[in-house]
């Protein structure tokens, strides 16, 4: 993990102790990306209430044993978010069902994706396991085996209400990631916070209306000199993240999904020194896995790492 802070003026500096202030917490369950990495999970992002109820952004390769690793209860989960149909971000999702099931949960693992090969693999990525495969797994007074239910939309640019449930305000909008059918983003609404990920895009009029004024935007973030034409063509490059969060006037900025995937904070600071060349004079971190950060505080103790 790597930090720029810059104080805004009359910005109060917070201790650690304070970090746990805020009504919303934001846990980064992996920051990877399709190549295979030790310390990278697949894409996924934790939000998490006061009451510990949460919502999680994209299941990608490990995402479910780093939310055991940081302590979330998955039968207090609200519903996974899917951002596009690439497979690290999709490819626990069956491993996260089957472990709610083992422990526990006796709800199916409600998901939101969008229409068309995102909503029909979560509908499906359950189907290749027969009954025998949960033998004796069962907790009494579940069902017989895990379940997911899929809950499909049609994304536009125009963000769009896609779940309201116990203060959680959840809008979508279709973002701009290539050949990639339905890519779309998310901003989460809670306690009057507002959190924006972006999946993975380049910038585009879906992401900056998901992203005007919101407390915290994670976006994912290449390095301009160290990835092709062709790459850039359809993600973000950390200058045009850092130009999108000083026009949406965000509070803080975390890069994710780092191309090329960074070696150390060394490597992690050019993707941060890359975004603060766009203009924004925020707060900007490069994460890592199960790095964690308090919504809408300020100071340089805001992120915390394990």
């Amino acid at each position: 993990m790597c930090t720029d802070s810059v104080q805004p003026p009359g910005a109060e500096e917070t201790g650690t102790g304070a970090c746990h202030t805020s009504p919303v917490e934001v846990c980064f369950l992996g920051t990877g990306t399709p190549s295979p990495d030790p310390l990278r999970c697949g894409s996924g992002v934790a939000v998490i209430s006061r009451d510990a109820s949460w919502v999680l952004v994209d299941c990608g390769r490990g995402v479910t044993h780093r939310a055991l690793e940081a302590g979330l209860d998955l039968g207090s989960l609200i519903a996974v978010l899917l951002t596009h149909h690439h497979s690290d971000h999709v490819s626990d999702l069956a491993t996260l069902a089957i472990t709610r099931f083992v422990a526990g949960a006796p709800s199916a693992l409600r998901v939101v994706a969008p229409a068309g090969p995102c909503r029909r693999f979560a509908e499906t990525c359950l189907d290749g396991f027969e009954d025998q495969a949960f033998y004796s797994q069962r907790t009494a007074g579940v069902s017989e085996r895990p379940a997911v239910g899929a809950q499909g939309f049609v994304p536009s640019i125009a963000p769009a209400r896609v779940l309201g449930e116990g203060g959680w305000v959840v809008l979508s909008a279709q973002v701009d990631h290539g050949p990639i059918e339905s890519a779309t983003g998310y901003r989460i609404e809670l306690d009057g916070l507002a959190v924006a990920v972006s999946g993975d895009t380049v910038v585009c009029d879906g992401i900056r209306n998901l992203a005007s004024g919101v407390d915290l935007l994670v976006h994912e973030a290449l390095l301009s000199e160290r990835s092709s034409a062709e790459a850039l063509a359809w993600n973000a490059s950390a200058c045009s993240v850092g130009s999108l969060a000083n026009d949406a006037q965000v509070g803080q900025l975390a890069l994710t999904h780092l191309l090329p995937t960074p070696r150390g904070e060394g490597e992690e600071r050019l993707f941060v020194e890359e975004a603060r060349s766009g203009g924004f004079t925020g707060r900007i971190d490069a994460v890592s896995d199960l790095d964690r950060m308090s919504v809408g505080v300020r100071g340089n103790h805001n992120l915390r790492r394990r």
